[in-house]
């Protein structure tokens, strides 16, 4: 483990301790919220967030769907722009130990959330530290590598390898946990486990 990593670590581990828990609410309101979807750094992976934003626009719509690119990372020419706002920051977003440097915290927070779905299936450190700047935010995505405070709605699938297949089934506990508040009135309190 490098000084680069062991920096990140704790710079993470630091901004972990200081987020407050976030509580969640369900059902799930979806209809006119915004969504920040966090790409993943693997061409690859991007290749496959490319398939299944059919589907995140079939539960947000295109309206105010972000699409934030890892630094430096060229991802114009794979996503359409039409309908998505493109965040692909250069290289001067990221420290020099990987983590995402204040001034683009600052830029990033003046924008407001609703939703944040963390596409990597992988550890992230820089969209980890994302994702702690958004405690008010519902913060999905796959259950294993990042948990509290990070997300505090992780989705298991019954998918390990096919990574097209895994984004499509949180997807659909999504919709599902949305779909739910247009059949029930009741609202239901939960609090993340510590």
């Amino acid at each position: 483990m490098g000084i680069k990593s062991i920096v990140s670590k704790v710079g993470l581990s630091r901004a972990a301790s200081k987020t407050p828990a976030g509580s969640l609410s369900l059902p799930l309101q979806l209809k006119d919220k915004s969504l920040l979807v966090i790409l993943p750094a693997a061409q690859r992976e991007l290749t496959v967030v490319k398939q299944i934003l059919p589907d995140i626009t079939a539960i947000f719509g295109t309206r105010n769907v972000h699409l934030l690119a890892y630094p430096n990372t060229y991802v114009e020419s794979i996503f359409p722009s039409k309908g998505f706002k493109i965040i692909s920051p250069g290289k001067s977003a990221m420290n020099w130990s990987g983590l995402p440097s204040h001034a683009f915290l600052d830029k990033i927070m003046k924008n407001r959330f609703d939703y944040i779905f963390d596409t990597n299936l992988s550890e992230n450190r820089f969209a980890a530290r994302v994702l702690l700047n958004f405690p008010e935010a519902v913060r999905f995505g796959h259950k294993g590598h990042l948990g509290h405070p990070y997300l505090n709605l992780e989705i298991k699938t019954k998918f390990l390898r096919d990574r097209r297949l895994i984004y499509r089934s949180i997807l659909e506990v999504v919709a599902n946990l949305g779909r739910a508040a247009s059949n029930s009135d009741n609202l239901i309190e939960e609090q993340p486990c510590t």
